[in-house]
């Protein structure tokens, strides 16, 4: 039987990509840098105020940033602090988005859910339930006993526990994804290598998806993400790309995320603003997933 290390949060790396935070970032890197060995700031071309921010932080021994030019995308900037991580000889990479907000002992439960995982040499990442900032309710309700985690198709970026020496075999994440399902996209290509992808059974972080607006649907709630023209050209573009790659692999995430997106635009047409920029970059984004187009969208939306 291998014989695995017990690892300590002196080995994980936080790494955190940035792109004009709000004010209350500071606070959030305080929180995370208290659980980790050492925070990794990639920032995606902010201005000098967020810039002068970030070079201002408190805790500074414990952070350091990679400041980048321009938005090279999140794929890019994930892959800058992750590299860090390795040439620094950490072992864990622990990502988050630059909105999420820790709970005070994130750290310790995802290594205790790596200590608890039976297939340790082949867990590619541990991902965090979460509480939506939004209404506080938990992602997934789990009624899992004693199990720390519960094993998923994909998980989320933001809370997500990398293993580096998954990381080596399985490879970077996709630069050509830009922004949207960076995270999907990786979770899907290391479960094709062999690897487990599983998420904490009780939430330990908050976390935002978009600008969530309710609204009434006849009688019923429903929610819009109210995400920008251009998160929906890649959101569109690189579901197509996955799709086309792993219908047959993954035929049950191919067709639930399907239903997913065409409900979504559905409510996009009905209740979201700009709706008309928006739907010309949905049905963009279907024609270069279905030509392969992999190229940087460039936009003024």
């Amino acid at each position: 039987m291998t014989e695995h290390r017990a690892y300590t949060i002196k080995d994980v790396c936080a790494v955190v990509v940035t792109y004009f935070p709000d004010s209350n970032f500071p606070e959030r890197i305080r929180k995370i840098a208290e659980q980790v060995g050492k925070v990794i700031i990639v920032d995606n071309g902010s201005n000098v105020e967020t810039i002068n921010v970030l070079n201002n932080l408190s805790l500074k021994s414990k952070v350091q940033s990679i400041l980048n030019s321009k938005n090279l995308g999140v794929a890019t900037a994930l892959n800058q602090g992750v590299r860090w991580a390795q040439e620094n000889s950490f072992r864990w990479a622990l990502l988050f988005d630059q909105d999420t907000t820790p709970g005070k002992t994130m750290a310790e439960e995802l290594l205790s859910v790596y200590t608890d995982f039976p297939h340790k040499e082949k867990l590619a990442i541990a991902g965090s339930n979460y509480y939506s900032a939004y209404n506080h309710r938990p992602l997934y309700t789990m009624d899992v006993g004693s199990c720390r985690w519960v094993e998923r198709k994909t998980v989320i970026t933001s809370g997500s526990l990398l293993s580096l020496q998954a990381f080596d075999t399985i490879g970077p994440f996709r630069d050509e994804f830009f922004i949207d399902l960076v995270d999907i996209e990786y979770c899907l290509r290391a479960r094709a290598k062999g690897y487990y992808v599983i998420i904490t059974s009780k939430p330990i972080m908050e976390h935002r998806l978009g600008e969530p607006e309710i609204h009434w649907l006849l009688w019923r709630k429903t929610g819009t993400s109210n995400h920008s023209a251009l998160r929906r050209y890649y959101m569109t573009r690189n579901y197509i790309l996955l799709g086309k790659e792993y219908i047959f692999s993954e035929p049950s995430w191919v067709l639930v995320t399907l239903y997913s997106r065409i409900k979504s635009v559905i409510l996009l047409i009905l209740f979201e603003k700009d709706r008309g920029t928006k739907l010309r970059n949905v049905i963009l984004g279907i024609w270069h997933g279905v030509l392969g187009k992999i190229e940087k969208y460039e936009s003024s939306h």
